[in-house]
């Protein structure tokens, strides 16, 4: 049975998800323009680039799938540590996000801020006791939790 930490961490780390989703799905006509517009003098290159922000938002939600999915369900701390990097990466690029609220606009700003929090929240969730217990009883070295009845 997973600990209370761990269902917190999948509430919040899949809201986060969520609202990234809906940020890029609100922004994709502008990241779609952006592309038009950088490549407007080779525009063969347009569908190419069109494409790779596709791929590249989809590679970015299947690994952000995954590493929820090895995380809260098999208890993997390579997934645990990756995600805790990738929060401390979105945490250096915070104040970027913050100062270019003029360019871009305040609503995907506060859905920026909304995700960076939800994953400040699930971050912190994998590191409270019960979570640090159920993480070394993953991997043998201290017997699971009995299971509540």
């Amino acid at each position: 049975m997973r600990p209370q930490s761990i269902i917190r961490f999948e509430q919040a780390y899949l809201a986060s998800i969520a609202v990234w989703g809906i940020n890029t799905a609100l922004g994709w006509g502008t990241q779609i323009a952006a592309v038009e517009t950088s490549f407007a003098q080779m525009p063969e290159m347009i569908p190419a680039m069109r494409g790779l922000l596709i791929g590249l938002t989809l590679f970015a939600l299947f690994v952000s799938l995954l590493l929820w999915y090895f995380t809260a369900r098999k208890a993997s701390e390579v997934a645990k540590w990756i995600i805790v990097a990738f929060f401390g990466l979105s945490a250096v690029g915070l104040p970027f996000t913050l100062a270019g609220f003029e360019r871009t606009g305040i609503l995907p700003v506060v859905l920026n801020v909304v995700t960076f929090a939800l994953n400040a929240v699930a971050v912190w969730m994998l590191f409270r006791s019960d979570a640090s217990v159920w993480f070394r009883a993953s991997d043998g070295s201290v017997p699971p939790p009995p299971p509540v009845a």
